[in-house]
């Protein structure tokens, strides 16, 4: 994309997240998208085949995640001797200046 697309697209999303951007911050914004647009076309020239499996993923795909355990859960007081502090569900502490 040229430099005037970038600038429409930042007022574009100005506009919609309805923020200002003065020209200062919208041409640092342009520069920042060039440059990780610049990130991804190098990776797209590495040539990487579409088999390899990515190492992580986020949102597409299978997760590995554990599953979840239910269990009772344990008051404050048994958790930890700082709930003999508590007063009023606050921590009692010294004072400081």
């Amino acid at each position: 994309m040229s430099r005037v697309s970038w600038e429409k697209v930042i007022k574009r999303l100005s506009t919609l997240a309805l923020i200002e951007i003065d020209q200062a911050r919208s041409d640092s914004l342009s520069r920042d998208l060039e440059r990780i647009i610049e990130m991804f076309n190098k990776i797209n020239e590495l040539g990487i085949p579409e088999e390899v499996e990515p190492l992580y993923t986020t949102f597409f795909g299978e997760v590995n995640l554990r599953d979840d355990l239910e269990s009772e859960s344990m008051g404050i007081r048994e958790l930890d001797p700082v709930g003999e502090r508590l007063e009023d569900r606050y921590l009692k502490s010294p004072r400081t200046l």
